[in-house]
């Protein structure tokens, strides 16, 4: 309960509706919901309009599609999925030439091997309540309704922890439950970028270009061309300023963009900025509690990562046993963000 009740403050503190204050109690003293608190009581006059529509919290949300390929529906209720990774053994090719006397005992031959990778799946569930009184309150507003306030608040609940693992993985199990930027087999480069991009002068800017795909190239044995590139949003803002002062017409978030279409010839090449990718976001899940400003060069392809959602939200219709008290459940299934190719992946890390 006191971790939830941090959750809930943090969210009413990035709210601008009810004010906050470290202490304050959001359940009256014999544990059921302080109505006080939550907003049920405050004073009106005569003279008092209550607006029709009331204004609902707004959280941060980017489309997971967009950065990491998501399957949903396959493997629903199972404990993991396993996906075979089929290996070449075919030795040199030098070995395949023969002479006109070659008989078939001196051919040399090819096989194949496979090898399973799991993806461990996740089972959530939580659940909402109401009581009659509870509703009652809620009507005298005349502008709220409760009950579907519980139900959105519980898929909303829903949607941003998928997020959260999407991009950070579970922070009690990141071995088995990783995110897009904490993999645990992706390797981590520090030499090519030591600071924010859009702080580096332009001198230091163009080292930048030079090396950072020739980093990816050696990174993945120069077998694949990378056609997404995450860095922090606070970065990405600040790449609106020109890519030479002595030559102020391209900005540098162009002139990167540009770079990697051009050397990639992945036209659809996209550069996306990303706010758990910024120190600030992502500690206790990198580098400890100080986290890292981190930047994910990567093949966005479902053979080289993928989410899987074996079952999306089910939202279960809310029971009661007394006709005073409901509760309903909404539950779903997950996995981390698994890289089946890691190789076609690299981290760039700052403080």
């Amino acid at each position: 309960m006191k971790n939830q009740s941090k959750i809930l403050g943090k969210e009413l503190r990035n709210s601008a509706g009810v004010a906050w204050r470290p202490g304050m109690k959001l359940l009256n003293s014999n544990g059921n919901i302080d109505s006080a608190s939550l907003g049920y009581q405050y004073a009106t006059q005569t003279t008092t309009f209550i607006r029709e529509r009331v204004v609902e919290q707004k959280f941060y949300q980017v489309p997971i599609a967009d950065f990491v390929p998501v399957d949903v529906g396959v493997g629903a209720w199972m404990e993991d999925i396993k996906t075979n990774l089929v290996y070449d053994v075919a030795g040199d090719f030098e070995s395949g030439i023969v002479s006109v006397a070659s008989g078939p005992s001196q051919l040399s031959t090819v096989d194949v091997g496979t090898s399973p990778k799991s993806a461990k799946v996740i089972t959530w569930a939580k659940g909402y309540q109401y009581s009659v009184p509870e509703v009652s309150k809620a009507l005298a507003a005349n502008n709220w309704d409760v009950v579907s306030g519980k139900m959105s608040a519980l898929v909303k609940n829903w949607q941003l922890g998928l997020q959260k693992i999407a991009f950070l993985g579970l922070q009690q199990d990141l071995a088995n439950v990783p995110g897009l930027l904490t993999s645990p087999e992706v390797s981590v480069n520090t030499s090519v970028i030591t600071a924010n991009i859009s702080s580096l002068a332009s001198a230091a800017f163009q080292t930048l270009v030079a090396t950072i795909l020739a980093a990816y190239a050696t990174n993945a044995n120069y077998t694949v061309m990378p056609n997404t590139f995450v860095m922090p949003l606070t970065d990405y803002l600040g790449l609106g300023t020109a890519a030479s002062n002595g030559f102020p017409i391209v900005d540098m978030i162009t002139y990167l963009e540009n770079m990697f279409k051009k050397i990639t010839g992945e036209k659809d090449f996209k550069i996306l900025p990303l706010a758990y990718a910024q120190a600030a976001q992502n500690g206790g899940y990198i580098n400890g509690l100080t986290g890292k400003n981190r930047y994910v060069l990567y093949r966005r392809d479902p053979e080289t990562l993928k989410m899987d959602i074996p079952v999306d939200f089910v939202l279960n219709p809310a029971g009661t046993s007394n006709n005073f008290n409901w509760q309903g459940v909404g539950a779903g299934q997950f996995t981390g963000t698994i890289f089946y190719r890691p190789a076609e992946a690299i981290y760039f890390d700052h403080a």
